[in-house]
């Protein structure tokens, strides 16, 4: 390591080791040619040596300081050039999930505009304003997650709690598909509770979303919650991809209401929450979400 650096400084200064190499000569020559005294040589000799030696020794180490700056220089203009590419990504994940955003928006809103001109239905207008709170706060949340700064309060709390809290809030739809509801177990973890909430409610929202008929089981252990419903499922083919921004995959296409949001948002919680999360399928049978605490 030393002697690679000595060689690096040493490549730098082949210039001035030249000419003093040079200079050597010509002065050996001059005390050769006028057959001066050898003593005088040698002491003359070994004087430049040491004269420059103590140059070479002074270069090396205001080189060797100004190596550890370009260095650091160096990591500091890397470590720029990951964030620039990271937040180009972030721009354009923005922009992209803006547009789903802002088309998924507009589903509710014609609804809603297309009842007061003929006839408003209860159940439908709640419904409906559901889905755009929904949405904005989706939009909301992502905006916060994304953000690197974004400050988590963790404390110890049930899980069983939170998902009778969001059993409720969505019991509406459990009643209009006759979906019967079960949940058992309980966890008591700790992380930060509004963001776990908000994850688990987009599982919560897309099994109601796609599960017409049947049930939906909710089982909690320790270190596990594992959600399982009767619904349409999805293909094999779009498993590998249910995570990314915008994508609904083929029974999505078909569902008016899908944005491709809900889960990328919630894997985006758990990924920042340390949990790991987990789906498997059957088409036309059903399909089983597990997360977990990641203990790495």
């Amino acid at each position: 390591m030393l002697w690679n650096k000595i060689k690096r400084f040493l490549q730098t200064k082949i210039a001035q080791i030249g000419v003093f190499l040079l200079m050597l000569f010509i002065f050996v020559s001059n005390f050769l040619l006028w057959h001066l005294p050898i003593e005088s040589l040698i002491n003359a000799t070994i004087l430049a040596l040491i004269v420059f030696v103590l140059y070479l020794l002074s270069s090396y180490f205001r080189w060797e300081k100004r190596e550890e700056v370009l260095l650091d220089l160096k990591h500091e203009l890397a470590d720029l050039g990951e964030k620039l590419v990271e937040r180009e990504r972030h721009i354009r994940e923005t922009e992209d999930i803006l547009k789903v955003w802002s088309h998924q928006m507009k589903i509710p809103l014609a609804a809603i505009d297309l009842m007061a001109q003929t006839e408003i239905n209860p159940t439908e207008l709640k419904n409906q304003t559901f889905a755009l709170d929904n949405y904005l706060k989706m939009l909301l949340e992502y905006q916060r997650i994304s953000n690197i700064s974004t400050d988590f309060r963790f404390e110890r709390f049930s899980v069983a709690l939170v998902m009778r809290e969001l059993l409720k809030k969505y019991s509406s739809f459990f009643i209009q598909k006759n979906l019967s509801v079960t949940l058992s177990g309980d966890w008591e973890v700790v992380t930060d509770r509004k963001w776990l909430a908000l994850a688990l409610e987009q599982l919560l929202n897309n099994a109601i979303k796609y599960t017409n008929e049947g049930s939906l089981t909710i089982t909690i252990e320790e270190n596990k919650i594992e959600l399982s419903d009767t619904g349409i499922g999805i293909l094999p083919e779009d498993l590998p991809r249910i995570f990314e921004h915008g994508f609904t995959g083929y029974n999505g296409r078909g569902h008016y209401k899908a944005s491709g949001l809900g889960l990328y948002l919630a894997k985006l919680i758990f990924d920042r929450l340390d949990f790991e999360i987990g789906i498997s399928s059957d088409v036309g049978i059903g399909t089983k979400v597990e997360v977990k605490k990641d203990e790495r």
